[in-house]
């Protein structure tokens, strides 16, 4: 356990810790934990001053940390259910011996039986790093060849969006780019104030020397009260703004031909074949935004090089979300901006950090044949459990005989909820569900295991939205019976009898495969080793590589070039145009479905939570109050809606109930909803989710949960009353 002694005084008899907050954050913040020695217990929380990004402070959530690590509703050990599944469900104590039984006992049946691919492991990045997201886990599934898991429910779209046109390649950070003089800063569907909070003294700062800030939203959010220009297209129509944004700047004599000619891949293309299809009038009437705002904001963007765009995942769960993120992400193609320190485009630097792993090293694909096991999305996982459908529409054979679930609440998170919670009802499922608290989703388990936090564990994390890594140690020790995923996956492959097969697989310590990961065939680790890890807590990635110059190197591409037209999409997926294009979204804004649900749901970030995530922390859960929808005046009004109304939200999936704040400002034809607001503290007992579909993305196979269409109406009083 290392101590950190020389960033802040610390009282007698207690000790400073260094941790890293594990949440699903582009921020990724380095902590400061104070123990009380004497009993072990954490007893202070802070931000790490001397961490470059966080400097000092904590968002709104994790300032509550310690609430949600010291709280009743954790899961503190193994547990049996005792009679029915679902809401309500009963459990009882039992040992780890008897839990790890019951759950490797039905492996070995199910896979005697069906075969190792009716076992489906169902995971995400819960408040996990590198190794709790990524590593024993796929060790342990690896060796049995269980079924695979595309992992597609957040970022997919964006994320190949970005590798069909860069490959693995990001512009700066959006704190280096403030810092390295970004003169016009476009935040694109980016509500940084809630979800990115350590950007924003970056923002003040860039500001206050004069550079300008550019809000597109179609919601009126805490970010565009700060923005000296917020922008409202319609949603998913902004791949039709910024083709109209191309097709201006082209036109005017502004693009930077030299940089298109020798940098880029398909640019004749693009300029000849596509742009003449988005005149900025056909743009306005897309997006609802007038020519003159259209063309203002294009010259603006053509006016700098010093031009940084950071775009956020909201936009790629629109169903034509690739080719959206795509078209935004070319923009500064045209301007020649990556050219500039402060310049680009992106959705993070996920791309390089996270793939550039060893993740051979970590993961060891070679202890079985998983490779070639089936594969069942996250998006789809509703319709593959209750209807037997896999990823590929066939029915699924065999059928899914067991699940474990870790690091997801899925009958809150996944889409088509309903359908998800109809899955879990089988009887002939065996559920098992490895979780810090009790969710919603451990009401259908047959065995809950009780896992740990961020301060009772050690692993390695790496941001997505800024340029560090970092080690968190483990501050305290397990809470009760607590354990982390790793050892429970240790502790299941001695059940399972493959440690004594798989070498050193299994026996492996998390402090060594954190060695494993610190490699510098990874350019982003170029120079860095585990001491300064363990002196410091954290490091820059090496983004001065000279690996990472792309301009003089060429891009991690197979032409080696910026793949405006891309030939690897188009064979991907067969239809897709392999040029930047837009094509109306199914369940969206020209969708005729509009004349029978003319509202467009979106279901944002919330400000006090992540996802499922600090629900479970009273202060943070009073000040949210109440699962709320946000309208505008004109469509409240037209449904006879007051601010604080209980009201139906519906379609022919399903239905979900929360209380009207009408909101000056907001566009009318859409909606807004709390993202994973947790179904038992809904009136109906479902969350928004409940009125998705499982159709996947234009490419990327990323949810849809934004391309909703739906109907609102006020809740009568009397049943208001029976509700409440």
């Amino acid at each position: 356990m290392t101590l950190i002694s020389t960033r802040l005084p610390v009282p007698a008899e207690h000790s400073l810790h260094h941790v890293v907050c594990p949440h699903d954050c582009p921020d990724t913040c380095s902590m400061l934990v104070t123990v009380d020695d004497r009993s072990g217990k954490a007893v202070r929380l802070q931000g790490d001053p001397t961490h470059p990004i966080t400097r000092g402070y904590l968002c709104n959530k994790v300032n509550h940390y310690l609430e949600l690590v010291y709280n009743d509703n954790r899961i503190l050990y193994p547990h049996r259910r005792v009679g029915p599944r679902g809401p309500g469900a009963r459990f009882e104590r039992i040992t780890w011996d008897e839990a790890l039984d019951a759950v490797t006992n039905n492996f070995k049946e199910t896979i005697e039986k069906y075969g190792p691919q009716a076992v489906q492991p169902y995971s995400y990045s819960g408040q996990s790093g590198i190794l709790m997201f990524w590593g024993m886990d796929q060790r342990f599934w690896n060796k049995m060849s269980a079924a695979r898991l595309e992992q597609s429910i957040c970022i997919f779209a964006a994320m190949w969006a970005g590798l069909y046109t860069y490959g693995l390649a990001h512009p700066v950070s959006i704190h280096e780019a403030c810092d390295n003089g970004a003169e016009l800063i476009i935040l694109w569907g980016a509500n940084l104030v809630s979800t990115g909070v350590h950007a924003i003294p970056f923002l003040n700062a860039a500001k206050a020397r004069g550079a300008k800030i550019i809000v597109i939203d179609p919601r009126i959010t805490r970010t565009t009260m700060m923005a000296d220009w917020h922008i409202q297209p319609r949603p998913g129509t902004d791949g039709a703004l910024a083709l109209g944004m191309m097709k201006i700047i082209v036109d005017a004599g502004k693009a930077d031909m030299d940089f298109l000619k020798e940098q880029t891949h398909g640019w004749e293309e693009l300029l000849e074949k596509k742009l003449p299809d988005y005149p900025v009038d056909k743009v306005a009437k897309i997006t609802g935004l007038s020519e003159e705002i259209i063309t203002k904001l294009a010259m603006e963007y053509a006016s700098t090089k010093k031009s940084y765009i950071r775009a956020n995942y909201g936009l790629n769960r629109h169903q034509n979300g690739g080719q959206m993120c795509r078209s935004i992400l070319i923009l500064p193609c045209i301007t020649g901006s990556w050219r500039e320190k402060c310049g680009g485009a992106a959705f993070g630097v996920l791309e390089e950090q996270w793939l550039h792993l060893p993740t051979a090293k970590l993961q060891r694909p070679e202890l079985g044949t998983r490779p070639e096991s089936r594969m069942t999305s996250m998006v789809q996982i509703g319709r593959a459990l209750a209807d037997h459908i896999g990823i590929d529409g066939k029915p699924l054979d065999p059928p899914i005989k067991s699940i474990f679930i870790y690091n997801s609440d899925v009958a809150n998170s996944a889409p088509n909820t309903n359908n998800v919670r109809k899955g879990l009802m089988r009887e002939d499922l065996f559920v098992a569900v490895h979780d810090t608290f009790w969710t919603d989703t451990c009401q259908y388990a047959d065995i809950v295991l009780p896992a740990d936090t961020a301060l009772e564990r050690t692993d390695l994390h790496t941001a997505y939205g800024s340029n560090y890594y970092s080690l968190s140690k483990a501050a305290i020790k397990p809470l009760g019976e607590s354990v982390r995923d790793t050892e429970m996956f240790r502790m299941m492959a001695k059940k399972m009898g493959y440690v004594e097969t798989s070498g050193d697989a299994f026996t492996q310590t998390d402090e060594e495969m954190i060695a494993d990961l610190i490699d510098p065939v990874n350019p982003l680790m170029e120079g860095l080793t585990l001491e300064q890890f363990e002196t410091n807590g954290w490091c820059r990635s090496s983004v001065e590589s000279e690996r990472r110059n792309f301009l003089k190197n060429g891009w991690p591409t197979p032409s080696k070039k910026i793949e405006i037209l891309s030939e690897a999409l188009a064979n991907d997926y067969p239809g897709q145009d392999p040029l930047p294009t837009y094509v109306p979204e199914i369940e969206g804004q020209e969708d005729p479905l509009r004349a029978k649900y003319p509202l467009q749901v979106l279901s944002p970030a919330t400000h006090h939570f992540i996802g499922d995530s600090f629900q479970v922390v009273p202060r943070l859960n009073a000040m949210t109050s109440r699962p709320t929808v946000e309208l505008s005046p004109e469509d409240a009004a037209q449904r006879g809606i007051k601010d604080g109304d209980l009201v139906r939200i519906y379609n022919d999936r399903g239905e979900t109930y929360c209380y009207a704040v009408i909101i000056p400002g907001m566009l009318s034809g859409m909606i807004a909803a709390q993202k994973q607001y947790k179904g038992s503290n809904t009136p109906n007992g479902v969350n928004i989710n409940a009125l998705n579909s499982e159709r996947v993305t234009d490419f990327g196979r990323s949810p849809t949960f934004y391309s909703c269409l739906a109907e609102v109406e006020k809740v009568s009083a009397e049943k208001a009353k029976l509700m409440a």
